[in-house]
């Protein structure tokens, strides 16, 4: 039996071919096959021959399981030496098992998926990283059992086939959805209230308006003394179906009431119920409101233009949250003229939004006590469709708002615009003028 006479390079020849073999390059491993071929040495000097070449058992410097990247499952990984089965170095194949020590793969030129060792293959790429999830809020989908006799109660589509939804819609139905009492404020003419019936709309809810003033009380709400075959009843009103139903309900031009007449609103908003002393024919009652009834609130906020409001206390305020309704963009305003108004060509509708927005520039710059929103374009564009001269109707659908309050002599300032933009608005003496300085440049 030949003993220790076997060269560093046939020991190298004899850790490949134990590699090829599908085998773990040890010590073990090696001595066995060098007695397969006459050879005996122990695993003791087989390790230290190979440590006085300065080569790893397991093969080329550096390519050791232990220092191989952990693989997994869909990476691809390229081949570094060949073995028995992968004879090509530079091979390149995906990762379709992994084992202990080997892994198995596919690839180009094999019919089927092969098992081979860790150490002659490095990853060159990772399995593919899935895109982590966006975090969506849930569309909220709502079923309210709404009474028959309240259904009517419920805004209808046709009311908003020309509605332009905005950011400021999507802020009031969460607030509204998650039992919030929300204030819209904003100049007149935003969308506050009408913010309030889409959001009935969209949710199949009773939409109940009720408009504030100075000696509003809340108790009246709930209903009155009357009297019936000479007794003295309480007579309960729709209010007490609203608010013991799914539904919408909201108190408009809440600043206009008196601080003092706010603290019934303080008890509905802070327990969800109210005492009425005169109810059940003066024994009282304490009315509870229902879970799905959504309350919310809308003001002007008080200004030179808004004279007369009250500045609610912070008692009520803290028990709210705040929604500024902002005014509509130009991009929005041509959005709801093209809906409101398809049979209207692009280039009125174009006079219009430029009249309209040079109207609310002349206002901030002149500071004058009036508020133009979108509301006062269209009654001028109605009253010109609905066969009136466009002098008349800018005239009777909103220049003349400055006469209503006391502003006469600013009235004209809204003419002069319209002519800029509509020039056989202009008088002929005016037109002719300018039709000359023109020819003279």
């Amino acid at each position: 039996m030949r003993t220790s006479k076997v060269t560093n390079e046939h020991l190298k020849e004899v850790r490949q071919e134990v590699i090829n073999q599908g085998c773990t390059p040890d010590s073990f491993n090696i001595q066995k096959y060098l007695k397969s071929e006459g050879i005996e040495l122990d695993d003791s000097t087989i390790r230290g021959r190979f440590a006085a070449m300065g080569e790893p058992l397991s093969g080329e410097k550096g390519i050791t399981a232990t220092k191989t990247p952990a693989f997994e499952i869909g990476d691809t990984v390229e081949s570094e030496s060949s073995n028995y089965k992968i004879t090509t170095t530079g091979w390149q194949g995906e990762v379709v098992d992994i084992k202990s020590d080997t892994i198995v793969v596919k690839g180009p030129g094999l019919i089927d998926p092969v098992v081979v060792p860790m150490a002659h293959f490095k990853k060159i790429a990772s399995k593919p990283k899935p895109e982590p999830k966006k975090e969506t809020k849930p569309e909220i989908k709502m079923k309210f059992e709404v009474p028959m006799e309240l259904k009517d109660k419920i805004p209808q589509a046709d009311m908003f086939s020309h509605y332009v939804e905005r950011p400021i819609d999507n802020r009031l139905a969460l607030a509204l959805d998650i039992g919030k009492y929300p204030i819209a404020q904003g100049k007149q003419g935003t969308g506050k209230t009408f913010s309030f019936m889409f959001y009935s709309h969209k949710r199949g809810l009773p939409f109940f308006l009720y408009s504030m003033y100075e000696d509003f009380r809340l108790t009246k709400l709930f209903g009155d003394k009357t009297i019936v075959s000479g007794t003295i009843k309480f007579q309960e009103s729709e209010f007490i179906k609203a608010i013991q139903n799914p539904s919408v309900i909201l108190f408009d031009e809440i600043n206009a009431l008196s601080n003092a007449n706010t603290f019934d609103f303080h008890a509905l908003l802070a327990n969800r119920e109210l005492f009425i002393k005169d109810a059940e024919d003066g024994k009282g009652k304490v009315y509870k409101i229902h879970k799905d009834c959504k309350i919310g609130f809308a003001q002007n906020p008080k200004s030179a233009k808004y004279i007369g409001g009250n500045i609610k206390a912070s008692n009520f305020l803290g028990r709210c949250v705040f929604l500024t309704f902002p005014e509509f963009k130009e991009v929005e305003i041509r959005k709801a003229l093209e809906k409101k108004y398809p049979q209207m060509n692009k280039s009125d509708r174009d006079n219009f939004i430029k009249f309209y927005i040079a109207i609310c520039q002349c206002i901030d710059q002149a500071n004058m006590p009036v508020d133009i929103s979108i509301r006062q374009l269209n009654n001028v564009i109605d009253l010109w469709l609905g066969g009136a001269d466009l002098k008349d109707a800018i005239d009777d659908g909103l220049a003349s708002i400055l006469e209503a309050v006391s502003q006469p002599k600013s009235k004209e300032s809204f003419i002069r615009i319209a002519q800029a933009v509509w020039k056989d608005l202009m008088p002929k003496t005016m037109a002719n003028y300018l039709s000359l300085m023109m020819r003279r440049r």
